[in-house]
């Protein structure tokens, strides 16, 4: 798989004569920043002091004859940057871009004109280098052919070049911290990968099994048991419990008095190297199987380089299964299955970049049997793809993502300077489901970030935008259930100025019940500006709209509450409406709302549950949500047909006299 686009920086080239008045815009260098489903574009422009320039752009693909529009261009005037994106797109496919500018500056009202074009990326698998095997069966003193393959990744690691494949047999590698600083190149990437039909195994666990005897019960300590000193004598943080996760104690004291409420638990003594533990039910420790993390990673791709890792099982790693770090860039981490980790893909540093997380299986078996204080108390990571500050054009698509508190947060927060940051950042396509907290996380935003078409069931938050510091951050077409909150812009950071364009998303509340299940949420307190709002559904049990603050944009918007659920509840600042009517009047906001029952065709089976307070753990709702549970597209009596606001390069080709609201439009999938 190797990454083939054009990478256009272009300088501006004019149609038009441009003898500029004072104050006309002087556009400069345009940037088309390209991944493998969209395109960022960046300009810089001087002069323009009484901000009065304006910019569109239309797109076509290479070989097509007509134009496209493209979304409103987002001015950012106290930089003299104009942002936009294009998504999504394919892999591969040549865009041509035209950008027109327009001022009432430029003498004789004349315009000006740039042209541009630019690739997509493109994985393809083709490698002209050699191939070499390794199997838990074979020796690392062998040539690593597919007769006599080599025993260990490390070891093969050490032999491979650009354009170079690794092919693992099935079994268990006992392994971790692999391929440090290795480096393929952008036209020849390595390949790490199973052989064909082989399931490989990266695991870095110590067994502890059933009927060991290693357990003693501390006195004056019910219920809690210390192991043997022989019996492990390393622990990474983490413990599981049957296949189930162990909540970490971070003393014997809070685990002595279960502090958090823990269904299993356990606590490590780094010095004394002991592991002490709460099963959590009536069992003996001796009727229960652990497994103890021995290591932090499984690969720990610190300054790696266009690297691919396909077709493995990761398991039992105490900090995650996959680091990149420091400089790590082109890597794509591809169909592998990630479990029973403390957390599945890290990514730290702004020279890490260009990453494709994509078509991964990452789940975690236990961590929502603990409530939400519980996680939220301790000092530990339970995300399944938790990305800190990290730079530019990475991209989290395709994946099938449930069980850990968080599922993707990609955080930056209190940097609103830093445009670095998260840019071009593709959240699309994602399968998330049976998250204790957030499904999205995008706290602090990020320059041309997309969260597109990602399928979202069982959340206490769909999406936490809290807050969006940089933007533009663009929220389409997803669909979501929840417990605690649709969409929130309600905590974090010191501002909250990034624009936020949330167009076509649909969201229904799981809760029944006295609190909880907020449509939209602003920060009461919080700088919080720029967000805009339209053509969404938003089913509720409690605020459809909880403390709007001036300066955001709500219109077209469908709200309802969950049946047998009233009042309509508004609410601006602190004063509460409980009629979208007297909502607008107050606050000139939803003059095109719609207040009614949106008739999605299937929201039975998304299920009914009781009251969730912090307490509850989502494993006392009901058993884990399917993906694939309720049908959010429109009924055909829907009041939602047609009653959409055209939106410039988001629904240009919606059907009949108008969009219709929702993620969907009615019979079509965009």
């Amino acid at each position: 798989m190797s990454h083939r686009y054009l990478f256009a920086v272009i300088a501006l080239t004019f149609l038009a004569d441009l003898s500029l008045a004072d104050n006309a815009i002087k556009p400069g260098k345009v940037e088309l920043y390209p991944t493998h489903l969209a395109v960022g574009i960046e300009i810089a422009y001087s002069d323009d002091d009484n901000g009065n320039a304006q910019a569109s752009f239309v797109w076509r693909k290479e070989g097509e004859d007509a134009w496209r529009n493209g979304v409103d261009m987002t001015f950012d005037r106290k930089r003299k940057l104009i942002w936009a994106s294009i998504w999504p797109l394919g892999q591969g496919e040549t865009i041509e871009v035209q950008i027109n500018f327009a001022d009432p500056d430029l003498k004789d009202a004349k315009t000006a004109r740039w042209t541009g074009k630019v690739t997509t990326r493109k994985m393809t698998v083709k490698f002209e280098g050699r191939t070499f095997h390794v199997s838990p069966q074979g020796d690392d003193s062998h040539p690593g052919s597919l007769d006599k393959p080599f025993k260990t990744i490390a070891h093969a690691a050490k032999h491979l070049k650009p354009g170079d494949i690794l092919q693992a047999d099935s079994g268990v590698y006992a392994e971790h911290d692999l391929l440090k600083g290795i480096k393929g190149t952008a036209e020849k990437p390595i390949l790490i990968t199973a052989r064909i039909h082989a399931k490989p195994i990266l695991d870095s666990s110590k067994v502890i099994p059933i009927k060991s005897g290693v357990w003693t019960e501390l006195k004056g300590a019910a219920g809690v048991f210390m192991a043997a000193a022989n019996a492990v004598d390393h622990c990474a943080g983490y413990v599981a419990q049957d296949g189930r996760r162990m909540f970490a104690y971070a003393s014997l004291a809070d685990l002595t008095a279960d502090k958090h409420k823990a269904k299993r638990a356990f606590y490590w003594d780094a010095t004394a190297k002991r592991l002490y533990v709460r099963t959590g039910t009536d069992k003996h420790p001796d009727a229960c199987q652990y497994h103890v993390a021995q290591h932090a990673y499984a690969f720990h791709l610190t300054k790696a380089q266009h690297v691919i890792i396909s077709e493995f099982t990761m398991r039992h790693y105490g900090a995650v299964a996959v680091r990149l770090s420091e400089g790590a860039s082109g890597c794509v981490i591809w169909e592998n299955t990630i479990h029973n980790c403390t957390g599945g893909i890290f990514m730290k540093s702004e020279t890490t970049r260009d990453n494709a997380i994509w078509t991964n299986h990452i789940y975690e078996v236990g961590a929502d049997d603990f409530s939400w204080q519980a996680h939220y108390a301790i000092d530990s990571a339970n995300q399944a793809i938790y990305c800190d500050k990290v730079g530019r054009g990475n991209s989290f698509c395709y994946n099938n993502i449930h069980g850990y508190f968080d599922l993707i947060s990609i955080e930056s927060w209190k940097n609103p300077d830093k445009l670095q940051y998260n840019r071009d950042c593709d959240i699309l396509f994602n399968q998330l489901s049976n998250a204790t907290d957030d499904a999205i996380e995008v706290d602090g935003g990020g320059v041309n970030m997309r969260i597109h078409g990602n399928t979202i069931r069982k959340c206490r938050t769909a999406l936490s935008l809290a807050p969006v510091e940089r933007g533009p951050v663009y929220v389409t077409r997803n669909t979501a259930t929840f417990f605690g909150l649709f969409i929130k812009f309600n905590v974090g950071g010191t501002t909250s100025h990034g624009w936020t364009y949330i167009y076509h998303n649909t969201g229904y509340c799981l809760v029944r019940g006295e609190d909880g299940g907020t449509g939209v949420s602003f920060a009461p307190t919080l700088p919080c500006t720029n967000k805009v709002l339209k053509n969404n559904i938003i089913v509720v049990n409690e605020w459809c709209v909880r403390a709007w603050r001036k300066d955001n944009s709500l219109d077209y918007n469908c709200y309802h509450h969950i049946p047998d659920r009233a009042p309509r509840r508004f609410q601006a600042g602190k004063t509460a409406y409980n009629t979208i009517a007297a909502f607008t009047k107050a606050t000139g906001q939803e003059t095109h709302g719609l207040y009614a029952d949106p008739q999605l065709m299937v929201a039975d089976d998304m299920g009914v549950y009781p009251a969730l307070g912090l307490e509850t753990t989502l494993s006392e709702t009901r058993p884990n949500a399917h993906i694939r549970q309720g049908n959010m597209r429109l009924r055909p009596t829907s009041p939602c047909i047609d009653r959409g606001v055209p939106l410039r390069g988001i629904n240009d080709d919606f059907r009949g006299k108008a969009p219709d609201i929702g993620a969907f439009e009615q019979d079509a999938i965009k």
